[in-house]
């Protein structure tokens, strides 16, 4: 068996995504439907087997599961999404909600005797489908739905899919992971990390991500607000154009040395949330310009009075975000500007 669909999908005007509502057996979610959780190297782990063990006993008597929430990336404007569609493209869904109900579902079925697994196999679950034109709509789907649950924070979803999401190994964006750094150190490569990072500073709308006066729970659910309120749908672009962007100026060599210091790069991707139709305007030398009369600026703050780190990422947010106006002004009145 296949997935099935009931009737036609759902238009989601917020995020110009498809939603479908359907079902398939055991045996198709057990076989084409778990692998997904493995796919998902960075996705919330399995709870420990006990955990879910009445859920398994229950499972082997015959309770019914909740709908399986799925999604797909697929620009909308081009394709309309189907049935066939889904079955097709089934090896590169993502299990948005519902892995822990997936193993409970492998467990319990590895547990019966053959006979048993037979009829196991023919029951049926209920599956809710999301089709949408980006991840960071997606995301924004998955936050908007998950907020407030404990098991697993919007911080750690964007954390948990950026891996599979920007496929860091052939990411335009010339990169390196923190495993890697620790052999041999590439000083003209960003630091995966501080991409991830970036991205949540996207999303969020703020270069405040990561307080260490806060306490981190807060912390997420702020975050998690600044998410939900800060209208991503209605955005013309998407962040892996960032990503694009910040590679095509990073030939430049100077460019490319400030945009792997994590705030430097953190504090332009909330600023590009803003700005980044202007930004992307600016040639390598413009960009150069700006970067230069920034770093004049910040070089007359005294740095024993600062964290310079935190603040260099607070001003690099403020400066870019509003270039069009420090541009124009001079060095005096920017420093004046950016120390209120």
């Amino acid at each position: 068996m296949n997935i099935e669909i009931f009737g036609k999908p759902i238009k989601d005007k917020v995020l110009n995504a498809y939603y479908f509502v359907g079902f398939t057996n055991y045996k198709y979610a057990i076989t084409k439907l778990f692998p997904l959780v493995q796919r998902l190297s960075i996705q919330r782990g399995s709870q420990t087997p006990s955990f879910y063990a009445r859920l398994r006993d229950d499972l082997k008597i015959g309770c019914v599961l909740p709908p399986i929430t799925l999604a797909f990336i697929l620009d909308t404007d081009k394709t309309t999404p189907n049935t066939k569609y889904i079955n097709d493209e089934i090896e590169n869904g993502f299990v948005l909600d519902g892995i822990q109900r997936l193993n409970a579902l492998y467990r319990a079925h590895s547990e019966l005797d053959d006979e048993a697994k037979k009829a196991f196999e023919e029951r049926v679950l209920h599956l809710n489908i999301i089709i949408a034109p980006s991840m960071d709509r997606l995301l924004y789907r998955m936050i908007t739905l998950n907020n407030g649950q404990k098991p697993m924070s919007p911080r750690h979803q964007i954390d948990i899919l950026s891996e599979t999401i920007f496929d860091f190994d052939n990411l335009s964006l010339r990169n390196q992971s923190h495993k890697t750094k620790q052999v041999s150190t590439d000083r003209l490569a960003a630091h995966r990390s501080d991409i991830v990072k970036g991205y949540i500073a996207f999303l969020a709308n703020t270069h405040a991500i990561d307080n260490k006066l806060v306490i981190e729970e807060k912390m997420d659910e702020l975050i998690a607000e600044k998410i939900i309120s800060s209208e991503i749908s209605n955005d013309k672009f998407e962040f892996i154009e960032i990503l694009t962007w910040a590679a095509e100026k990073s030939n430049d060599l100077k460019i490319n040395k400030w945009l792997t210091v994590g705030n430097n790069f953190i504090g332009l991707c909330a600023a590009a949330r803003k700005n980044f139709n202007f930004i992307r305007t600016k040639g390598t030398e413009e960009f150069l310009d700006a970067i230069e009369k920034f770093e004049d600026t910040f070089s007359s703050f005294d740095k024993k009075k600062i964290k310079v780190g935190e603040y260099r990422r607070k001003l690099v947010a403020e400066y870019f975000s509003n270039l069009q106006k420090f541009e124009a002004m001079d060095k005096s009145d920017v420093i004046i500007e950016l120390s209120q």
